[in-house]
């Protein structure tokens, strides 16, 4: 990599930035109005504080290690070597959600040519390949892009805050309070949100591309986090104020935004709001996974095909367009993941609170500075975070999604469990990257 440009704070902060905001804020909202009504907005908010703690872990350890695996890496540090594996496997299965991005794409490219609506799953399949191949030419022509398409979609976004805030009806509408359905259901809400808040620690996973990754990656991470909590407040307030509760429950941000913006306006929100938004998430997603995944491969968990960067891109690529042929809701599979995914974000929180004793020489000379007893504090919030949206995550799937979680959760224990005794496994990826191969 010595020959490739180095991504700078500003477009990592980008990353983290289009990481959080892509296919989530602009088909959840709804979802969130018709849990929790008007304080859709306050369950945004929470929801982001509690992604943020239950990714603190690996803000610490990507400011103390530079790490070939990214954030696989990190859960190496702390867990067992087969815990290990399992949190690997999770990861590169859930590599399937990026075809909601490519299907999403394609209903808003059939609002804007409605000739294309027939054939949204081969366009869908298209968008995904496009994507793939953007994300894999390197550091230099990603972060343009990723910086191209953030501003577009910063302004489409003030767009809709600015022009709804005037037809925001402050003393809301008869019959229509905050917790509409009561606090376990704003509990619920903040689960459902915090799928909205994810993507900012896809940053982690390009610790070989960035500059001073140490103090940038957390810096880039606690940016974007605040300022895209400000925005998505703004945006709850906005989309649960400006119409009965009955009209956008349920409904994206696309159908309200429609409520708000003049013709030509709605479709800039469209193309610069609601598309940027997609293809910034789908950017970083498909440039920061393979290097992950590659790590996780490395280590033996994965057979030595997926050691290589095309062999990994093409392998994403199929899984990505797997579901949209057939005809597979991606909402089910995240929420399938997210329940396994909690538990194994609590368990590593639980192994990591010893980490500045088992690494004294790294916390010293770590990006990010606090005292071992705070830091110890903020795991414990994490763990109740972690166990709190795995819960409320889980209480939400109906009774087949929940079998089919706990099938598919065994089935990861067993392939991890063959591959550890196979004697293939042998993690290499936890030590730091040699500078001279960055």
């Amino acid at each position: 990599m010595q020959n490739q440009k180095k991504m700078s704070l500003f477009d990592l902060t980008f990353m983290a930035i289009g990481g959080i905001i892509g296919a989530g804020i602009f088909s959840m909202v709804g979802t969130g109005i018709a849990t929790t009504g008007r304080s859709v907005a306050l369950a945004l908010v929470v929801g982001m504080i509690f992604t943020m703690s239950q990714q603190i872990r690996y803000i610490f350890t990507s400011s103390m290690f530079q790490l070939s695996g990214g954030m696989y890496s990190q859960n190496a540090l702390v867990l067992s070597p087969f815990m290990s594996g399992v949190s690997g496997i999770v990861t590169t299965i859930s590599s399937v959600s990026f075809s909601v991005f490519g299907i999403s794409m394609a209903q808003y490219l059939s609002d804007l040519f409605p000739v294309l609506a027939p054939y949204q799953v081969p366009v869908a399949c298209l968008v995904l390949v496009l994507f793939f191949v953007l994300g894999s030419t390197g550091a230099e022509i990603f972060a343009k892009a990723i910086n191209a398409l953030g501003i577009l979609k910063f302004i489409a976004l003030a767009l809709f805050i600015g022009f709804g805030l005037t037809k925001v009806q402050m003393g809301g509408f008869e019959g229509e309070p905050y917790f509409i359905n009561g606090s376990v259901s704003f509990l619920t809400a903040v689960a459902l949100m915090s799928f909205t808040c994810n993507g900012a620690t896809n940053i982690i996973n390009v610790q070989g591309i960035a500059e001073n990754p140490k103090k940038n990656i957390p810096k880039a991470f606690f940016i974007a986090s605040i300022l895209v909590a400000g925005v998505y407040f703004l945006l709850g307030f906005v989309a649960s104020s400006i119409a009965p509760y009955s009209e956008v429950a349920g409904q994206n941000l696309g159908f309200m935004a429609e409520m708000v913006l003049p013709g030509p306006l709605f479709i800039f929100f469209i193309v610069g709001g609601a598309m940027c938004s997609l293809s910034t998430a789908l950017l970083g997603g498909v440039s920061s996974y393979p290097y992950m995944i590659m790590g996780i491969a490395e280590d033996g968990w994965l057979p030595g095909f997926f050691k290589k960067k095309l062999n990994v891109v093409v392998i994403l690529a199929v899984l990505s367009i797997l579901p949209v042929i057939g005809g597979f809701t991606l909402d089910n599979i995240v929420s399938m993941m997210l329940v396994p995914g909690m538990v194994i974000g609590a368990l590593a929180n639980v192994q990591a609170m010893n980490l500045p004793e088992r690494y004294p020489e790294q916390w010293a000379n770590s990006g990010l500075k606090c005292s071992p007893a705070f830091y110890r504090f903020l795991m414990v919030v994490s763990i109740i975070t972690s166990l709190m949206t795995g819960f409320f995550s889980l209480t939400s799937l109906t009774l087949p999604l929940a079998i089919g979680t706990v099938v598919a959760t065994a089935l990861i224990f067993v392939w991890a469990w063959i591959r550890l005794k196979s004697g293939k496994v042998n993690i290499v990826t936890t030590q730091d990257m040699d500078p001279e191969n960055l």
